[in-house]
């Protein structure tokens, strides 16, 4: 594209804005969905022209399509119709691409390709499509101008798939699942604290790098499906003393960090993850120095997640314990274990516990946000030891979440039986309509509702509560940290101290410790040097997080710099 679309009757618009200028003369862009989003979501405020424009004069790459929750895909699917529509070619790029969604964003491309053909087509309206499948064993590609079709060649390369990928000899993770219960709910935290830190030590004794010196060190995940159970669970770790001659370092890490201190997470896990080389782990500064300077034989280096662990980061741990959501959040996690190394595992190095926080609880539908029960798509039983296959999570990789369905869900009592079968139905459901349910994706490019926002208001992309930006602030360079409120209707906008997030202490037993020194004011300092900004200009740009707002404060906010902001 030899122009700039900032070059005509767009210049004034675009001049207003330097990132709509940025989104839409970049010659590549690379950008969270967010930002295109609005071309189908977009109701009021022409908000809508950007992305349009963008995808009038691109193609689109979408990475991970499926790690979207289940209330999210009907908009993604109006993105990738509306892409047809606009000329745009798209690729999907996953290795876990369930059936469900592979043949409504066909079905929704090929209708908006319709469209776009009928006005730009040199025959006018054509319903053929250019297909195209790769992975690592090979390709294949056709024209498909047929649903039916296109579920009969995507069907064929899946099988191909399934097949290598059960032939593959080196097997590097291998799960169990993990029996867990308690008689009353209020023990739920004890009891999952008590049994991932025996699960802990049993994984760090079968999975471990040697020193030199004959000290051991092992590096290990934790993912929680949700922050505030996480934190519950985090505390009692850190209370419970380990074993003798152990020390755990403990790294508490999900979304409800100020921005910097989160990058600074992320940043040291980035490093001692990259583990290519397997030597390279005894260089990490943290782990180096435990080695050295401290007398306990063996050094559990343990991260507390929530599933920011999973998407996207690039990490290779010796081992991980999982709190059940869905299959699809197993598999990825499973990717995180011997990402780089490759080494083949001889035991167990995924745990599955067999029930989560909320069945513990008592509390149903207890695989939701995130999962994909509910309350008229209901498990007739919450442990997995009654849910999960041994064929489908022993040698955990991507056949339960890309095989098709084979019959229809097994039912006892109008309830589900299999895991894996409920997640597939209800991704049927909600794309496909079936089972008679009117609340899903298709009415979009089946009906041509564009004339009205009521699939966007029935449907609609990220379903949020109203939430409220704080800041962890300080005004002057030798002033304490403190926490408040950004308030974004004044001119300018104003910082005002709040009590809504409170200090906690942490208690740590003898044999823990922190795995990562948070301490927000050398993390500000730092940057400060680096950009060369003074702190107030860093904590606004960098201290913010946005919270939940409850207007009622039924249960405040509570912050600590290991555990991050949470709510007891």
């Amino acid at each position: 594209f030899k122009g700039a679309l900032n070059d005509g009757v767009l210049s004034k618009w675009l001049g207003r804005n330097p990132k709509l200028e940025k989104l839409l003369n970049a010659p590549v862009l690379v950008s969270t969905i967010d930002y295109l989003m609005p071309a189908t979501e977009g109701t009021r405020g022409g908000k809508q022209i950007a992305p349009m424009l963008r995808l009038l004069t691109s193609d689109l790459v979408l990475d991970e399509p499926d790690d979207f929750g289940l209330e999210d895909l009907p908009a993604l699917c109006r993105l990738v119709n509306w892409a047809g529509m606009l000329g745009s070619r798209v690729l999907l790029s996953t290795a876990t691409m369930p059936p469900a969604l592979a043949f409504a964003l066909f079905e929704a491309y090929q209708e908006g390709r319709k469209d776009y053909t009928s006005v730009n087509g040199e025959l006018g309206e054509t319903d053929t499509i250019c297909c195209a499948w790769f992975d690592e064993f090979g390709c294949a590609s056709s024209n498909i101008n047929d649903k039916d079709k296109f579920k009969t060649k995507h069907t064929g390369f899946v099988d191909k798939r399934i097949a290598q990928l059960s032939k593959e000899k080196t097997i590097l993770r291998k799960a169990k699942l993990l029996p867990i219960s308690c008689a009353k709910p209020d023990e739920a935290i004890a009891t999952l604290s008590t049994t991932i830190q025996d699960a802990i030590h049993q994984l760090h004794q079968n999975h471990h790098q040697k020193h030199t010196t004959g000290k051991t060190v092992s590096i290990g995940l934790v993912r929680m499906a949700n922050i505030n159970p996480l934190v519950a669970v985090s505390k009692e770790l850190f209370s419970q003393p380990p074993q003798s001659d152990y020390r755990i370092h403990y790294c508490v890490y999900h979304s409800q960090f100020p921005l910097v201190v989160r990058s600074h997470i992320e940043q040291k896990l980035d490093t001692a993850l990259t583990r290519h080389n397997e030597e390279d782990v005894w260089q990490q500064e943290e782990i180096k120095k435990a080695v050295e300077d401290q007398l306990e034989t063996h050094h559990i280096f343990v991260v507390l997640a929530t599933s920011v662990a999973e998407v996207g980061r690039d990490h290779d741990y010796d081992w991980a314990i999982a709190e059940p959501s869905s299959m699809r959040s197993l598999i990825q996690l499973a990717g995180r274990i011997q990402r780089h190394r490759k080494i083949e595992s001889k035991t167990e190095n995924l745990f599955i516990l067999s029930q989560n926080t909320k069945a513990l609880k008592n509390i149903s539908p207890a695989y939701c946000r995130p999962g994909f029960e509910t309350n008229k798509r209901g498990f007739a039983s919450h442990d997995l030891v009654h849910l999960l296959k041994l064929n489908d999570y022993q040698y955990i990789n991507a056949i339960p979440r890309i095989q098709i369905p084979k019959k229809p869900a097994t039912k006892e009592g109008g309830l589900y039986v299999d895991f894996v079968e409920l997640e597939q139905f209800a991704l049927f459901q909600t794309l496909l309509g079936v089972d008679k349910e009117k609340n899903n994706a298709r009415h979009w490019w089946a009906n041509q509702p564009t004339w009205c926002a009521e699939m966007q208001n029935r449907q609609p992309f990220r379903r949020s509560s109203p939430d409220a930006p704080y800041c962890l602030y300080s005004e002057e360079e030798d002033e304490d940290l403190y926490w408040t409120q950004r308030h974004e209707k004044t001119f300018p906008v104003t910082y005002q101290e709040t009590d809504v997030i409170t200090t906690q202490v942490l208690s740590i037993a003898e044999g823990n410790q922190a795995w990562l020194v948070l301490e927000a004011e050398d993390i500000y300092s730092e940057l400060s040097k680096q950009l060369e900004m003074n702190r107030k200009y860093v904590s606004k740009v960098f201290g913010e997080l946005r919270l939940h707002e409850d207007k009622n404060r039924v249960i405040d906010w509570c912050y600590h710099p290991v555990l991050g902001v949470f709510r007891e």
